[in-house]
């Protein structure tokens, strides 16, 4: 899988650890406005205290530690359209993992996200911003590419990689992820590409390629 992107800039971000999982929430800030990603469990107060001009909720996946606070968020500015990939969209319709979380029902303004192991597009705001789908961990995991950086959620993590043995996870698809995964070409990006996980601390594009091979092969 390629991708080129005409504007490689280096959108700023900040990131807060929330809940016991400590999930990492990004605001990536634009001259236009904010993207926030991934609003876990008690994120809302931050984000909305944190944000000017929010212009869309993007998830990389329906995990409830990823989501917790979209119903939140939602119900204050129900303005800001939210992105989720179509293959979890039953995540965020349903409290399926009993975990308290509150459900919710998708608006006119959202947007279920259909990749199909492949890419998908779209320019907000004057923003390309590309979702790039690595089934395995939930059937629509994903990661968000957004000018020079990606936003892994639960698939690559610094010198590891999510879970593929939960509920709707796939060993199969995991390892297929990784193996598109590992050739990844991200025009005039180059291994450098910084990637920013769900969880933990960031990590870069090249070294995760090579240390994908060794789960690759043991899965």
């Amino acid at each position: 899988m390629s991708i080129q992107n005409k504007a490689l800039e280096r959108f700023p971000h900040v990131c807060r650890a929330f809940g016991a999982y400590e999930t990492n929430c990004y605001i990536v800030q634009t001259p236009q406005g904010e993207f926030i990603i991934d609003p876990g469990f008690d994120s809302a107060q931050w984000v909305l205290e944190s944000t000017s001009n929010p212009l869309a909720i993007l998830l990389t996946h329906g995990h409830f530690d990823h989501i917790f606070d979209v119903a939140k968020i939602k119900a204050a500015r129900p303005d800001i359209p939210l992105y989720c990939p179509r293959a979890d969209s039953f995540m965020l319709e349903s409290d399926c993992f009993d975990t308290g979380l509150t459900p919710y029902q998708f608006g006119a303004n959202d947007v279920l996200v259909s990749c199909e192991k492949g890419r998908s597009d779209f320019t907000l705001a004057g923003v390309e911003i590309s979702y790039l789908h690595f089934p395995g961990h939930t059937p629509g995991c994903s990661v968000i590419v957004i000018g020079d950086s990606i936003y892994s959620g639960d698939f690559i993590f610094k010198r590891s990689i999510g879970r593929y043995d939960f509920p709707y996870s796939s060993a199969a698809d995991m390892r297929e992820s990784l193996v598109r995964f590992s050739a990844l070409e991200l025009g005039g990006r180059g291994d450098s590409t910084e990637i920013f996980p769900g969880h933990g601390d960031s990590t870069l594009l090249g070294y995760e390629q090579e240390n994908v091979k060794l789960w690759i092969a043991r899965i």
